[in-house]
């Protein structure tokens, strides 16, 4: 058994300590969602706490914490699963292991190590093994108690993990593809989630005017894939609105309920068949969903609204019917606790709705649905430890006039891998915003926004409709933003890049033939510069950190892969003097480009 040292001290509960040689962050991750699971009996929920880096062992009935796991800072804990013999497994995104912890004492088990960003998880009961899925491509696969049994590469940039029989379904976080996976872990079938068009009314951008417009809306950033009883799958997710967008105050709003970004739900049939639902959640930030143990009811969870929507299962047999109106006839509760943003939902056996508010800290117990009185309040079980707050992590995640937050263009302070069109600059590719931001101004392709002050001001406060900010939220911001690693490396135990092309790599691209390092220098891989590189304009130098899993690439997405950057749309020997590499030496500057 394999077991880091535990500093055991009892406070109001037992709390286990994985001492740090640091002091752990000031308070906050991005919100990512799903970080909660109620246990198969119904009698506990185990909560994982990415913004205290900690584990929460639940009694739903005595509404008492038994259990305070404090892990290593930076740990990032996210998915969770319980198997068969009553173990509990959390994917430790920070640090890139996979913790067990006994389901029913709380009893650490052991700690294995997987990839480098862990995403997915979910556990095959035919086979007893448990699969991760990893935002640098890997498929991990061990046994429950046990090894690794199997480690593939499928494709970057992964999210959830869905047991469908003998096969799996991954899902691709910003593209919201679904990937089906036969039992050697190879790709069987590509589905994408379809695009539907909004015929809107009144005239564009949804201003004055009368008549009707056609957009087209297509998918992005799948949040949250989970198994439904009947052998379906539901994906609740982003779909970005067609339209182009003006930089003006108000130009991100769109005429169709919701903002530029809208949330989506897409059902997969057993054959992997996706079709899209009638978008009656309404609101940004679709991080989690989740179905009762009937399978009659499912819950959607809205963070930058701040909400969760309960629908009958019946709902989900609505299509989209490109249409825009209101939907919220459809819900049977929308819950609204005024606790902050929740991030996770899970039913009880009972059917009662457990939903985890990271900020209180809190979970919140409401009565199930054909509960006879329904005035029966529901129950707030109060977590350990302080209040959490941040007003520069609240206002990335908060929900404007427009009905986006940043968060929506930025999951997790990332990007979201979309080309958007702007009136009249353009196309531009959204742009990481993880990985020493205050040292990377001045802002956007164009460098026109000279700090974040500049940028919150114009473009959350006029076109995202977010009104004015106070001083705090302008102040806090930046450092809450900066604390935001970049993305790992995509290099891996599993699809290691062989050692002597990065060594290769890396000397071509310091060399002063290809004169990359020029720009691209310094800690962050950018000198901050505006240049011309032979892309048609004056554009900002972008940092390298994790560029590996942020295609596409370019100022307006135009190359799919790091390959395609050093082709036709990559500016040619402007952009570093590579026109005369050999595919080997280009494939040794790539693997270097992939370990940054």
């Amino acid at each position: 058994m394999k077991r880091n040292a535990l500093l055991i001290a009892l406070v109001g509960c037992t709390s286990i300590e994985y001492p740090s040689p640091t002091p752990p962050p000031p308070w906050g991750a991005p919100i990512s969602g799903g970080t909660m699971l109620v246990t198969r009996d119904g009698t506990r929920a185990i909560v994982a706490d990415p913004d205290r880096d900690r584990v929460v062992f639940v009694d739903l009935d005595t509404g008492k914490s038994i259990l305070d796991v404090k892990l290593e800072a930076g740990s990032d804990p996210g998915r969770i699963v319980e198997d068969g013999a009553g173990r509990v497994h959390i994917a430790l995104r920070g640090t890139a292991n996979l913790f067990t912890f006994d389901a029913a004492t709380g009893e650490p088990i052991m700690s294995r190590a997987t990839c480098r960003e862990p995403r997915g998880l979910a556990w095959d009961s035919a086979t007893d093994q448990l699969h991760v899925a990893c935002t640098t491509g890997e498929l991990v696969s061990f046994a429950a108690d046990g090894d690794v049994v199997r480690a593939v590469f499928v494709d970057r940039d992964l999210r959830d993990v869905v047991v469908r029989g003998s096969q799996l379904a991954v899902t691709r976080f910003r593209s919201a593809e679904i990937l089906t996976l036969d039992a050697q872990g190879a790709i069987v079938t590509r589905a994408s989630v379809r695009n539907v068009q909004r015929i809107e009314k009144g005239g564009p951008f949804g201003g004055e005017g009368s008549g009707e417009m056609v957009t087209e809306a297509s998918p992005t950033v799948a949040w949250r894939a989970i198994a439904l009883p009947d052998g379906r799958m539901a994906i609740s997710h982003q779909r970005k609105a067609g339209q182009m967008l003006r930089i003006t105050t108000g130009g991100y709003e769109s005429g169709c309920n919701q903002g530029i970004v809208e949330s989506a739900i897409t059902i997969v049939d057993a054959a992997g068949t996706p079709t899209a639902v009638a978008p009656f959640v309404q609101g940004s930030l679709p991080v989690d969903v989740a179905v009762d143990d009937q399978g009659s009811r499912l819950a959607f969870v809205s963070a930058g609204r701040k909400t969760v929507h309960v629908v009958p299962m019946s709902a989900l047999s609505q299509p989209d019917d490109d249409q825009c109106g209101d939907t919220d006839q459809r819900i049977v509760r929308l819950i609204d606790d005024q606790l902050g943003a929740p991030t996770s939902v899970a039913f009880r056996k009972n059917g009662e709705l457990v939903v985890f508010y990271p900020e209180y800290p809190a979970l919140v117990v409401h009565a199930a649905l054909d509960v006879a009185d329904s005035s029966v309040a529901p129950r707030t079980i109060a977590l350990p430890g302080e209040v959490g707050y941040d007003s520069g992590r609240a206002l990335f995640h908060t929900q404007t006039q427009a009905g986006i937050t940043c968060a929506s263009c930025h999951p997790e302070a990332r990007e979201d891998g979309q080309t958007w069109s702007f009136d009249p600059i353009g196309d531009r590719r959204t742009q990481s915003v993880a990985g020493g931001i205050l040292s990377r101004g001045p802002y956007h392709w164009s460098a026109d926004m000279a700090d974040l002050t500049q940028l919150m001001t114009d473009v959350f406060g006029n076109r995202m409709f977010g009104g004015a900010l106070t001083k705090s939220q302008l102040a806090s911001l930046g450092p809450w933003l900066d604390r935001v690693p970049a993305p790992q490396t995509a290099l891996t135990f599993v699809a290691a890049t062989d050692p002597d092309a990065v060594t290769r790599g890396q000397q071509l691209f310091m060399s002063q033939e290809a004169g990359c390092a020029t720009c691209h220098a310094g800690p962050l891989f950018t000198n901050n510069s505006v240049v011309n590189v032979g892309t048609g304009a004056n554009f900002k130098v972008p940092s390298l950190l994790g560029v590996a899993v942020r295609a596409p690439y370019m100022h307006d997405g135009c190359a799919a892969t790091l390959r395609d950057r050093f082709g036709t749309c990559g500016g040619g020997d402007l952009h570093g003097k590579t026109s005369t590499l050999t595919e080997s030496q280009l494939a040794d500057l790539i693997a270097f480009l992939d370990s940054l």
